[in-house]
């Protein structure tokens, strides 16, 4: 664990000293996420997030996994497998040429959403500083989503965001935390960007309200397009041969897990599932 931590140290101090030609290239910055996904439980989940940086000019947030799935898919059109709920789906492209945050999301049928987040991140600099790993960072608070957020950035790496839809700040965000710490952020490795970063189409663009349709018919019947349609649904049984599925048990399954794991980010946008 030492030497983990003394090898986070070295990297970081390496990258500072190059870090003038900061917007010359892509950048990648690695944050792990823990979070709550049921409030009501200690359990915490540890999710592998990056962000892409694109020349300061845009940037994608999303999981490890998501980030290989967008590559396969541009390469070879076939992708990886993703969860059965929506809530929990960290995804988010900025462009900040145009000053448009859009939150990405995507369903078992693999069909695109994209939420337009307008909800304005009024940021408020505090005078108090700090140091994590070698970085001297400064504190900041916003509301967002009807959480009160708590952030860390340092203008020692001169790009004005950070995870998820946080942005603005006068340098990179190295900490962000809600008040309950039901979500905490962490930076933990910078490197060089691919030349070419791929991520997802826009989608469908929804509203909060259509969203909420969107997920409320999913979960009163997560199986209703494959019906509709007369697909046989079946499962892997474990030692590899597909066999029927029993929807019941298999729709009040999944609507558990829905019930389990709903502590979204927008808590002013939580759905009550019944």
């Amino acid at each position: 664990m030492k030497k983990n931590k003394l090898l986070i140290k070295f990297l970081f101090f390496c990258i500072v000293i190059f870090f003038d030609n900061i917007h010359a290239q892509n950048k990648l910055f690695k944050y792990d996420l823990e979070y709550k996904s049921n409030p009501r439980k200690d359990s915490i989940t540890l999710k592998k997030m990056v962000l892409d940086s694109e020349n300061g000019k845009s940037s994608v947030f999303r999981t490890e996994h998501d980030r290989r799935s967008d590559s396969l898919i541009a390469i070879t059109g076939l992708g990886l497998g993703r969860g059965i709920t929506l809530e929990d789906q960290i995804y988010v492209i900025k462009n900040f040429t145009e000053n448009i945050t859009y939150k990405s999301i995507q369903n078992i049928y693999r069909d695109l959403y994209s939420i337009k987040i307008i909800e304005k991140l009024n940021w408020e600099i505090l005078s108090e500083k700090s140091k994590i790993e070698n970085f001297n960072v400064q504190k900041a608070k916003v509301t967002y989503g009807g959480r009160n957020w708590i952030a860390w950035f340092t203008t020692e790496i001169p790009i004005q965001d950070g995870p998820y839809v946080f942005n603005g700040l006068p340098g990179l965000i190295v900490n962000l935390s809600d008040d309950q710490n039901n979500y905490i952020f962490n930076l933990t490795e910078i490197k060089n960007g691919s030349e070419k970063i791929y991520y997802r189409n826009k989608g469908t663009e929804l509203n909060w309200e259509q969203f909420k349709k969107l997920a409320e018919n999913y979960y009163s019947d997560p199986y209703a397009r494959m019906k509709s349609m007369g697909v046989p649904i079946k499962k892997d049984d474990g030692a590899g041969n597909a066999v029927s599925l029993d929807l019941k048990l298999e729709t009040d399954r999944i609507k558990k897990v829905i019930r389990n794991n709903n502590n979204p980010i927008e808590l002013n946008h939580k759905i009550d599932y019944q």
